[in-house]
């Protein structure tokens, strides 16, 4: 008996594409006899409860439409439920403004595509990154599926965290917020210890994580392998603001990697201290501030191959 699925749906996800392309998809796999149950969230973090509630009640398959945010909502759902997410089925289907988690896991590309997947259900296993940070004066903890980032990355998504529902024009609201960060952001000086290493640097931003993409389709991590057992690391030091301006055809297709001031590393286990404290956020969602504590867990999750 095919296992019915639970579709999350984040309504407000880039723009409001999120509920149009289900109002596409949802005939074609209901034709299909594909088994849903469909759930919309509601508010911040809804996508989490209703993803631990979901496996609790005995669903093991998730299919979500939204953006990387909702994605790191349902994957802390799940690693919090108590159920063990090796159990668990994910596919995404992307609805957001960045969609960057599957740049690196592959996405369909017709409808097609989607109901032979749906169906026969090949999956690989994901590495699952775990955040130890600061939230006001409490210590918190988030797991994250793509990748956490901080310094210039994090304040980022602070003011877009800060300024949500105010105003929605997509990804020119983004690169308004990069370019309006980029002149009132000022480089700090971080202790970072990995595995390997301790280093002291004075640092632009850091990006940590499984996934090769962030920031709509930046190549922060070109080396990064989501089922290795290991976080990648990309340290931007003392660059120039102009410079990182005119680099970003480099840090677009993963060639920053090769300049002086970019240092990368690979790491089980990665701990940051910053002075000052320094904005953070996972899988492009603003969560707190330094200190900050990294971890992998190694292949939890199931993730749809969408392709055969």
């Amino acid at each position: 008996m095919q296992q019915k699925w639970l579709v999350i749906i984040n309504p407000v996800s880039g723009g409001k594409a999120a509920p149009k392309r289900w109002a596409k998809i949802q005939p074609i796999l209901e034709a299909a006899g594909i088994g849903m149950q469909v759930a919309y969230t509601e508010y911040r973090d809804h996508g989490a409860k209703l993803a631990s509630e979901a496996v609790k009640q005995g669903f093991r398959h998730i299919l979500i439409l939204g953006g990387d945010g909702t994605a790191n909502d349902v994957v802390n759902g799940v690693m919090q439920s108590g159920i063990a997410p090796q159990e668990i089925v994910l596919a995404m289907i992307p609805a957001g403004t960045g969609n960057d988690w599957v740049r690196t896991i592959g996405k369909p590309q017709t409808t097609t595509e989607i109901v032979s997947a749906l169906q026969t259900i090949k999956t690989q296993l994901h590495d699952v990154g775990i955040a130890t940070y600061t939230q006001g004066e409490e210590k918190r903890e988030r797991y994250f599926i793509n990748i956490a980032g901080l310094g210039f990355e994090g304040a980022v998504a602070q003011y877009l965290f800060e300024h949500s529902g105010k105003f929605y024009f997509g990804k020119l609201q983004y690169q308004l917020a990069i370019m309006r960060t980029l002149f009132r952001y000022k480089h700090t000086r971080m202790r970072i210890n990995t595995d390997q290493a301790q280093t002291d640097l004075t640092v632009l931003s850091v990006a940590v994580g499984n996934g090769k993409y962030n920031g709509g389709g930046l190549k922060q991590l070109p080396s990064a392998n989501f089922n290795d057992g290991q976080l990648d690391m990309t340290i931007i030091t003392t660059m120039p603001k102009w410079k990182m301006v005119v680099s970003l055809p480099k840090l677009q297709s993963g060639a920053h990697v090769h300049m002086r001031e970019v240092q990368t590393f690979k790491s089980k286990s990665i701990t940051i201290h910053s002075d000052p404290p320094v904005s953070i956020d996972a899988d492009g969602e603003y969560i707190g501030s330094t200190p900050l504590e990294l971890a992998i867990a190694p292949q939890q999750i199931q993730v749809l191959v969408w392709t055969n």
